[in-house]
């Protein structure tokens, strides 16, 4: 998987695409004046806003478009590592910057779930995910642990109902 970026850099909305296998898995469009991801999954839609809990904690927390806590994010290592949770769900990632950029998402279990690479889309040139102030990757981290967490929630959802 690969996220790449599907609009000018300097655009107000910054589009990413997830794309594996030349399918797009997901859509996340950043607005980082409102901090706010709109992520859309096949024909799942949601908004995200991200909020700060601190400028030097490294702890972010995930809002849905109602308000509501629906995750948390906290960074390790300079913003290299760390753990995100989603409704009840909870993932650890790490951020690799050589030679390309690489992000992969790990179980409770610390084993591999996936890992995607980060491309401008433009002339092929990889973009660096940011170590030190990670509130610009946070919705790319979000998009992608959504991607992971709507499996589990359609599981959730028919192992109540039966």
């Amino acid at each position: 998987m690969k996220w790449v970026i599907a609009n000018n850099k300097k655009s107000l909305l910054q589009e990413y695409h997830l794309i594996e296998q030349d399918k797009t898995k997901a859509i996340v469009k950043y607005n980082p004046t409102q901090r706010s991801a709109r992520i859309t999954i096949g024909d799942k839609h949601r908004l995200f806003f991200i909020e700060s809990t601190g400028s030097l904690t490294g702890k972010y927390i995930f809002k849905n478009e109602y308000g509501i806590e629906v995750g948390m994010l906290s960074n390790n290592r300079w913003g290299k590592e760390g753990a995100i949770t989603i409704e009840s769900k909870k993932y650890t990632y790490k951020i690799q910057n050589s030679p390309l950029a690489e992000l992969t998402i790990y179980n409770e279990n610390n084993k591999p779930l996936a890992s995607c690479g980060l491309s401008t889309g433009i002339n092929g040139a990889s973009l660096s995910l940011s170590s030190h102030n990670n509130a610009g990757s946070n919705y790319l981290l979000l998009g992608l642990c959504w991607f992971l967490y709507l499996p589990v929630a359609k599981e959730n959802i028919v192992e109540y109902a039966a």
